[in-house]
Parts: structure tokens; sequence; C-alpha cells
């Protein structure tokens, strides 16, 4: 084989590689991660610069905030009108009350725009986060029509970012897709003896986080074997069998749930 003919080779291959297609959803769940943390970051920032106009403002939804902050750019440009489309009747004469009492420094025109633009640039990546999580549901129920419906698309899109690809997560078995995501709490459970993780990223799923603490254990075990086998299903061979493994999980939750917990092993540190 020539060198032309290697170049041509490995061009098909690289160009393989980058034709699957999980690779724009793990892309797309590792932006929605950068978008939250640069929205929690700006967020922060915004708060902090208008609270020097109004320090006793209180609005707990960071979207509902920044539509405010976008739409006056100071207290003293309130409306109430605008306010009442925003937040409610009841809210918007609290907040022109607070507004009218508040003791924070003024604005000029240029504070304005420049509060006013930021907070813009915050509700941009609402918006944003808002598509990505549109279009990651839409491709993780297309791609992995078995895990979604185990779980959910938003879940199951999170887990094939966590394995690396599907068929990595293809041919994980249900013990590593249980505590996949909790990598250093494994390590230290086998260097030091720790207790070992009862679940990773799994966790994040209704069925883990809103179990009792002694039953999380085994609901993930549970959640994981058949997660295993969806995997196989949607990477190979592409069948929908997700119903039926759906029905089994449910029978053994059910189970598990009459169950009463055997009490905790004592870990003891070891020295290797």
């Amino acid at each position: 084989m020539n060198r032309n003919e290697m170049l041509q080779k490995a061009k098909k291959k690289v160009q393989a590689d980058l034709s699957r297609k999980d690779l724009p959803v793990i892309q797309a769940v590792r932006t929605l991660d950068d978008i939250d943390s640069a929205k929690s970051l700006l967020f922060e920032r915004l708060n902090e610069w208008f609270k020097l106009n109004f320090p006793d403002l209180e609005i707990q939804n960071e979207e509902t905030y920044c539509k405010v902050v976008a739409e006056f750019g100071a207290r003293e440009e309130f409306d109430l009108l605008k306010l009442q489309e925003m937040v409610g009747v009841k809210r918007a004469i609290h907040l022109m009350e607070k507004a009218e009492a508040s003791y924070g420094a003024s604005f000029d025109l240029q504070d304005r725009k420049a509060v006013k633009a930021l907070a813009r640039r915050v509700l941009g990546l609402y918006e944003t986060r808002t598509e990505l999580e549109t279009y990651i549901s839409f491709e993780a129920e297309r791609l992995m029509k078995n895990i979604a419906y185990l779980t959910d698309p938003l879940f199951s899109a999170r887990l094939l970012a966590t394995a690396g690809s599907l068929q990595r997560l293809a041919k994980m078995p249900g013990s590593t897709i249980q505590v996949i995501g909790a990598e250093k709490a494994l390590f230290r459970h086998l260097r030091k003896g720790s207790r070992p993780p009862k679940h990773g990223v799994l966790f994040q799923t209704a069925l883990i986080s809103t179990a009792p603490p002694d039953k999380r254990g085994t609901f993930a075990r549970i959640l994981a074997s058949k997660i295993a086998i969806a995997a196989k299903a949607d990477y190979y061979s592409k069948n929908f069998i997700a119903p039926q493994l759906k029905e089994k999980m449910d029978e053994r939750i059910k189970e598990a749930r009459s169950h009463r917990s055997k009490p905790k092993p004592t870990y003891r540190s070891q020295r290797f």
C-alpha cells in the first residue's frame, strides 16, 4: 500500500468517526453544561449590579428577574402595567411600593443602557438553552428510543455524554452503568475501603432521586440492568423493546419496595 492509499484510508476512517450520529448529541449536552455555567455566573453579576439601584428587589425566578431588568434598567423606570404582565398584579404592586421606598443609588441613562444590555444577553442564554433542550430531546428519542423511554430523553442524552458514545454504553454491563459518573467515589472505595457508591449519574432520574435513601442502591441496580439491555437494543438491533423492559422493571421495583432493607455493612479502611 503506497502513501496516497494510506492517506485515503485514514481520511475515510476519520470521516466515519466524525459521522457518528451520537456525536452531535454529546456536543449539545456539553454545550448545555457550558451555558448553565455561563448563565449562572452572568446572572450573579447582573444581580449584584442591579442591586446597586434596587437592593431590596426580590424575584425568585431568574428568567423573570432578567426580563424586568431588560425592560426597565432601573427602579425609577418601573411601570405598573408592564410589571403586571411579567409578575402578576399583586406582585407588581408590591414591587412598585418597594421601588418608591428604596434607598438604592440612581442609575443614569448610560447605566440603564449597560445593565439592560447585560440582562438581554443573559435572557439570550435562556433562549439558547431552551432550543438546545428541544434539539437534545428530539435527537435522543430518535437515537436512543429505548433508553429515553425507560428514563427520559434529556437524561438519556446525559448518560450518553457521560459514557462517551452509544457503542461504549452498549458494551457496558449494568454494574458499570449503575456507578458511571461516580468514578471518584468508586476509586476512593477501592483505595481506602470507604463505602462504595450506590449510583452515579443515575441519581438524576426521578426514580432514584425520589426513592427512599435505603432503597436507592437497589433501585439504581435494577434501573441500570434494564438500561444495559436497552442500550444494546438501541445500538445493535434498533428494536423497540422498552415497554417490555419497563414492565419488568416496574415489577422488580414494586418487589423491592415491599422488602425490608438489611442493616448496612461497616466498611473499614484497608491499606494496600
